[in-house]
């Protein structure tokens, strides 16, 4: 198969990466290796939390923060792909989630500061609306309203651990549980079970009103599992908020998250909708090189080997999870090159003991060019026509300062514009 520019991956930055190609004009493929981690994301737009991973202080002002930490850290993956790829990227994302239908709200010049669903702020920059409400620095009294039979969201956890840690614990914080329209006392179900349900009319007003008769305070906003509706989630939303007669937030939950479920799927039908072609389930594992160009990449497609030619390539792989590289007892490598990325004496060497701790392996990754070309130790790129974004990129782990949002959108774009013109 033969390719303008191909793009691997099946995260936001690929996302990103294929929808600037296509904004300009290019005809990208998108090889989805099968497994995204959207399906595991919190499915807001982190830009910058924290500046390290050791502050509890976060950030008030994103783009503020990221060009401080692009001056204190030069060789920082920001620093690479530019500020400038920050915000034109991010105002691409977008006007491309209002152009599928998703109604998204912020701004890179402040963080909203979020309840995640344990009770813990959580500071983020881009969210969908229906998350807007949970907004921790507006001052009503929040109510988490959990339902009989879902394990997945505990009120009564979010709200003792929210009003221990929301400003002191001088604001209003409470919990109530409901039963569900239909369901016997000792069904258990998932997000998705409720989100489908919740996309039920009758359903959706038989809960709003025992919310309604549950809930005494008029001036409370309730903070809910991310379950109203698995598809169509503007719609659910603005319609349960009218028919419980209070401000209403969704609260992401554990994985598979439906917010990650609507964004991801929303997404890549977007671009299938509009012309992008997409390799589906087809892990890409070597690449032919030679006089320094990546001539082809090879697809474990279908129980065969398939290639793809193109004339510049994007590596968007996020992690460990889509393929970002390969582990072996004592060395682990790059699926593309097979180049070390790094090396241990044992395994245990990648973790920390402590889950509380930033973990080596996070940072694990390919060193890149200021051009974010793959490079040896010698600082020569591995092919002059590939480029790297997101998590495969070496020295920096987006968890510890809630980063991998932004990170996701700035080298998405920025090797997109590298990319077109290699």
């Amino acid at each position: 198969m033969k390719a303008d520019i191909a793009v691997v991956g099946s995260g936001l930055t690929a996302l990103v990466a294929t929808r600037t190609l296509q904004k300009a004009g290019r005809n990208p493929v998108l090889i989805w290796p099968g497994l995204s981690s959207l399906y595991f994301l919190y499915a807001t737009v982190d830009v910058l939390g924290y500046m390290n991973a050791t502050t509890a202080q976060p950030v008030e002002e994103p783009v503020t923060g990221v060009r401080q930490l692009i001056a204190d850290n030069p060789d920082h993956p920001y620093a690479r792909a530019g500020v400038a790829a920050l915000q034109d990227g991010s105002n691409l994302l977008l006007d491309w989630l209002r152009e599928a239908g998703f109604n998204w709200q912020g701004t890179l010049a402040r963080n909203l500061l979020l309840p995640t669903a344990t009770g813990t702020p959580k500071p983020t920059c881009l969210v969908p609306t229906s998350m807007l409400a949970g907004d921790l620095q507006r001052v009503e009294p929040i109510v988490f309203c959990g339902f009989d039979g879902y394990q997945d969201f505990i009120p009564e956890l979010a709200a003792a651990n929210l009003a221990r840690g929301w400003n002191g614990g001088h604001r209003t914080v409470t919990a109530v549980r409901v039963s569900l329209p239909g369901v016997k006392p000792d069904r258990l179900f998932t997000s998705i079970d409720l989100a489908r349900s919740f996309e039920d009319a009758t359903f959706r007003r038989d809960v709003a009103d025992r919310l309604r008769r549950t809930v005494k305070d008029d001036g409370a906003r309730l903070g809910m599992p991310a379950v109203l509706g698995l598809t169509h989630d503007n719609d659910v939303h603005a319609e349960f908020e009218k028919e419980t007669g209070h401000p209403v937030f969704e609260i992401p939950t554990v994985p598979p998250s439906v917010l990650g479920l609507r964004l991801f799927d929303r997404l890549r039908r977007h671009l299938q909708e509009t012309g992008v072609e997409m390799i589906w389930a087809a892990p890409a594992h070597d690449a032919e090189v030679a006089n320094g160009r990546c001539l082809r990449i090879h697809l474990k497609s279908a129980g065969r080997e398939q290639p793809v030619e193109a004339r510049a390539y994007i590596l968007a792989l996020e992690d460990a999870v889509d393929g970002a590289w390969r582990a072996g007892a004592h060395t682990v490598r790059d699926p593309f090159f097979h180049y070390v990325l790094a090396q241990h004496a044992t395994p245990a060497e990648r973790t920390d003991e402590s889950l509380f701790q930033p973990q080596p392996f996070a940072t694990i990754g390919y060193p890149v060019s200021d051009r974010l070309q793959p490079i040896d130790k010698n600082g020569s790129p591995l092919a002059a026509n590939v480029f790297v974004a997101g998590g495969g990129i070496a020295g920096y782990d987006p968890t510890g300062i809630k980063a991998r949002g932004g990170m996701a959108i700035a080298t998405g774009y920025r090797a997109a514009q590298e990319a077109m013109a290699a």
